[in-house]
């Protein structure tokens, strides 16, 4: 559970970010009203991303030459001071302005994780693919795990150091969210939402393998579920 914030890490993949770092970086260096870290993990990038994260001299840079957004964030996690960690996409379809929602929702309702969710989001700026697929997921999952979750796929949540401690997470990739969502539900960990809103991409290219990753995902679940709550 989460009573208060002393100190927040921001823990921030990146692949080939060059267009998008910078803003995600300011912003959440002028909005954040907590104190502070902001860690990038870099999959070592070739478009300038990391010469523009250095420049920035407002982070902590790791390069991760082993690529996996699960494997980055982990990496992140690893060496994160706060007692909580912000997770966060760097290529700028999430609104960094809401930091401080996250963080505030997190404490009000005195939960373990809380995310971002895009699923109320007005200008239904995600794909129609990602859109039903993501339902079909999140389904899924508040199904075998008893949860009310509306976007289990979001990768920008709040997360309490303490809880994230209590669960060993392995996925490399795309299912590491999910994953740490089937740990937390396991342990019986508090997890909410708040309204956030979701963005195109204005520079590079996604990340996301559709149907590798959703195969990754489900089969996350299942094996969750299969091992017991």
């Amino acid at each position: 559970m989460t009573t208060k914030v002393e100190m927040v890490s921001v823990v921030i993949p990146t692949l080939n970010e060059a267009g998008n770092i910078f803003e995600a970086v300011d912003t959440i260096e002028r909005e954040l009203a907590y104190p502070k870290e902001i860690i990038i993990v870099d999959g070592n990038s070739t478009d300038g991303t990391i010469k523009i994260v250095k420049d920035t001299n407002l982070c902590n840079l790791i390069v991760e030459p082993r690529r996996g957004y699960g494997l980055a964030l982990r990496t992140g996690m690893k060496k994160a001071k706060g007692d909580i960690i912000v997770m966060v996409d760097g290529d700028g379809t999430y609104e960094f302005r809401h930091i401080n929602r996250l963080l505030e929702e997190l404490v009000k309702n005195d939960a373990d994780l809380c995310l971002a969710t895009r699923m109320y989001d007005p200008k239904k700026a995600m794909g129609l693919t990602n859109f039903i697929g993501n339902k079909v997921i999140t389904w899924c999952f508040d199904f075998f795990y008893k949860q009310f979750l509306s976007d289990s796929q979001s990768g920008f949540r709040a997360i309490s150091r303490a809880a994230i401690e209590k669960v060993d997470l392995k996925e490399d990739d795309m299912a590491f969210a999910t994953e740490m969502l089937v740990e937390f539900a396991k342990k019986g960990f508090k997890m909410v939402e708040f309204h956030s809103t979701y963005k195109s991409r204005k520079y590079g290219k996604t990340k996301l393998r559709k149907v590798k990753s959703g195969i990754e995902i489900f089969a996350t679940m299942v094996k969750g579920f299969t091992r017991g709550i």
